[in-house]
């Protein structure tokens, strides 16, 4: 992360956090992750546009969301800042995520998993890191079958693909 984008988190989090809302602020700025696609930020960052312009079709857009997290938006188009927008909103989850001890995982598999295979899953992920955990799954068709679970910087590697290789490399070690 940058360290525009390191500070503006950071100051959010902390605001967050004296206001008692980690948790609320959280759960909007999750939801608010995917709106601010490429064609918003060129919206933002378009110099033809006034600022006013750009708050008020913010400040429709977000009418329902907590007036922080709004104004922090609107903050950022001020200074010109809007491109790091996606970046400071992740910051703000991550330090979230360590207050309130969650961790997010991400579970990739060949076909969408069951809600109940989700849920063991989650359970042993749990147990294991002694933490809340919330996953996300996704299909990766390369892997045949089983699944590659990353939390954070590990990779938990159970999918068919990685046990055809490691077969394969050790057969290659006992044919020399």
């Amino acid at each position: 992360m940058n360290p525009v984008s390191e500070r503006y988190a950071e100051a959010f989090f902390s605001l967050a956090l004296d206001e008692g809302k980690v948790a609320l602020l959280r759960e909007q700025v999750e939801s608010l992750l995917g709106v601010f696609d490429r064609q918003t930020i060129k919206f933002l960052d378009t110099r033809s546009i006034s600022k006013q312009e750009k708050k008020d079709v913010l400040s429709e857009v977000f009418k329902d969301a907590d007036k922080d997290l709004k104004n922090l938006v609107c903050l950022l188009v001020d200074t010109g800042r809007s491109h790091y927008v996606n970046e400071i909103l992740e910051g703000f989850v991550e330090l979230s995520n360590e207050e309130l001890g969650i961790q997010e995982v991400t579970v990739y598999s060949a076909r969408k998993l069951t809600e109940s295979e989700l849920e063991q899953i989650k359970k042993a992920v749990e147990a294991k890191i002694r933490k809340t955990v919330e996953i996300e799954n996704r299909i990766d068709e390369t892997l045949l079958a089983g699944t590659r679970i990353y939390i954070n910087d590990r990779v938990y590697d159970s999918s068919l693909k990685a046990k055809v290789s490691h077969l394969k490399e050790e057969l290659l070690k006992e044919s020399w």
